[in-house]
């Protein structure tokens, strides 16, 4: 049995936004971009079960190959307990044009085609997770997936392009979480720059749980 989107976790409601933030140049990267990030820095998630620490990344890497774009978080520790969640959402402009496509939600950067997610699961006895759990179950280990969206008519909500219960499963190592996603599914060719615009998922709920924006140029 596999229940992976079976308790999302809750998060506060928004009344208002922040205004879009004044234009500044993105930070340039060739075939790959790495940052660091504090410690600490993260919020518990609500769940029907009741709170559970936050997913704290510390190092995030995007990798290009001239096949595929690698998302590779580090975490302060290695995952533990039975709860699975999305670790780093990843905001793509495949066409480089600030006018075209969503905004990121808390910061409100213009122009974004997909979005792209890295999620750290966990396999039980009986079934597996990415977002939620099954409560009591024997955990058996971790494992990362990414998933992809593509806006559309909704700037809030993507279309499904690849579901995380679709996605190839990569075993988690130590406090590196870290999945793939194929040139093909995100439209883009070798040598293409885009721009990006990643964010630590249990972040603070503001633009500080942003990375440097960054236009990519691909291997």
């Amino acid at each position: 049995m596999d229940v992976r989107l079976l308790l999302p976790c809750l998060v506060p409601v928004v009344l208002a936004l922040a205004s879009p933030p004044k234009n500044t140049a993105p930070q340039e990267a060739t075939h790959a971009v790495e940052w660091t990030d504090p410690a600490g820095d993260v919020h518990p998630g609500s769940t029907s079960g009741g709170e559970r620490p936050g997913r704290d990344v510390v190092k995030l890497a995007l990798r290009s190959d001239g096949t595929k774009l690698t998302i590779a978080a580090t975490l302060n520790a290695p995952p533990t307990g039975d709860f699975a969640s999305d670790v780093v959402r990843v905001y793509i402009d495949t066409d480089d044009d600030p006018q075209t496509g969503a905004a990121t939600f808390w910061s409100r950067k213009p122009g974004f085609e997909l979005l792209a997610k890295l999620y750290g699961c966990v396999r039980y006895e009986g079934g597996s997770a990415c977002s939620g759990g099954l409560t009591g179950s024997k955990v058996k280990g971790y494992y990362a997936v990414a998933d992809l969206g593509r806006f559309k008519s909704d700037p809030i909500n993507p279309e499904q392009v690849i579901s995380a219960m679709d996605a190839p499963a990569v075993p988690i190592q130590g406090a590196l979480v870290s999945a793939s996603l194929s040139y093909a599914d995100l439209g883009v060719k070798p040598g293409q720059t885009v721009r990006i615009v990643a964010r630590e998922s249990d972040g603070p709920f503001d633009a500080t749980a942003d990375f440097p924006e960054v236009a990519l140029t691909l291997k």
